[in-house]
Formats: C-alpha cells, structure tokens, sequence
C-alpha cells in the first residue's frame, strides 16, 4: 500500500534540501573544474578517442552574478579556448574584443523561456533529474532544465543543464527516438603542469 506524506512532512523535506547560497549559474565557472564529455552513440574505440575535456581555466565574478569565464577545452584533435560573460543568469560566448559572438543562455534563464540565436529557435522543455548524478559530490544539484533547440536544418537537439556544470547530457531526435550524443562521464579539479621556468 502506497503512503502518502502529509503537506506538513513535505514542506520539512524541501527545507531540508540544499539551498543556492548565491546567483545559480548554468555553466562551469569554479577555477580547476574539469569535466569529460563523451559521445555515448559512436561505439568504443572511437568512443574514448573523441572524448573532450573541458577545464576552467580562469574566473573572475567582480559583482555577485556577472562575470567572465575562460574555458580551456582539450582532445586528441587539438585544444580551443572559448571566453564566456556571464550576465543575468544569460551566458555569452565573447570574441577578444569582448563582443558577443553568440547567446548560449538568455538572461533571465531559466525564467527566460523562449529565445533565438543564430536562425536557431530555443525553448525550456521544464526541470528533470539527472540520471548519470552518481558522479557528482553529494552537494551538487541532480536537478536541472531541459532545453530543445530547433535549428533551421538539421536534427532536434535537447540539453539538461545543471547548476554549476552547463551540459551534462545532449540528445538528438533520430528516427522518432531521443539519442544520448553528448554526456558527462567524469568530473574534477585539475592543476596546470607546473613550469620548469621561473
């Protein structure tokens, strides 16, 4: 026989989960976080061959929620530094002029239900939970908001962000079924080598 919790019982449970002591940011912003993506539809070896890595390099948050973020990403093909502005709970990619080159999240997000950037149309789905969290510290949110970007051509694409880590699992419509083609597999701090230089 299901029980069901009294109203009182589950207002108790929601204050006792963790709370955000700050703005909740959508993407990686701590310096040394570093985060492995894999491709779970390319079989293995290619797999682990095309595996990214992604390492906050630097950050810098002046004011409590805006700032800047540089990403330092890493595979077998080569590496590629991206800078992104964080304003309003919007995540920007920035050019070196500090221009924006493109809106990754709107400001206001996830508030901020519906946008466009680049001929792309993108819409918040609602929260889920996510189901590879096992590899996150016991601190971190499981629960997250689902986005569907419809570009002008090409395939569906849904993403669950997660406060403080950004993507963690992307699918595309193939077929009539949702495929997983980016997720999350592991997550750290990383030094950078240290120099023999002076």
């Amino acid at each position: 026989m299901r029980r069901v919790l009294p109203a009182a019982a589950l207002v108790l449970l929601a204050a006792c989960q963790p709370q955000p002591r700050g703005p909740v940011r959508y993407g990686p912003w701590e310096e040394g976080l570093t985060l492995a993506y894999e491709d779970p539809s390319v079989p293995e070896p290619q797999r682990t061959q095309q595996r990214l890595q992604l390492r906050v390099g630097r950050a810098s948050f002046p004011t409590d929620g805006d700032g800047t973020v540089r990403l330092d990403y890493t595979s077998y093909q080569g590496s590629l530094t991206l800078v992104l502005h964080h304003h309003a709970g919007g995540i920007a990619l920035v050019g070196p002029d500090g221009k924006s080159l493109a809106q990754l999240l709107p400001e206001g997000f996830p508030r901020t239900q519906a946008w466009e950037d680049h001929g792309t149309a993108y819409q918040v789905v609602g929260r889920g939970t996510w189901d590879g969290a096992a590899l996150l510290p016991a601190t971190s949110s499981r629960v997250g908001v689902w986005v569907e970007a419809r570009p002008a051509r090409g395939p569906l694409r849904r993403t669950l962000y997660l406060p403080d880590l950004g993507e963690v699992e992307s699918t595309e419509l193939r077929g009539g079924e949702w495929i997983p083609v980016n997720r999350l597999v592991g997550r750290g701090f990383t030094d950078l080598p240290i120099s023999g230089r002076p």
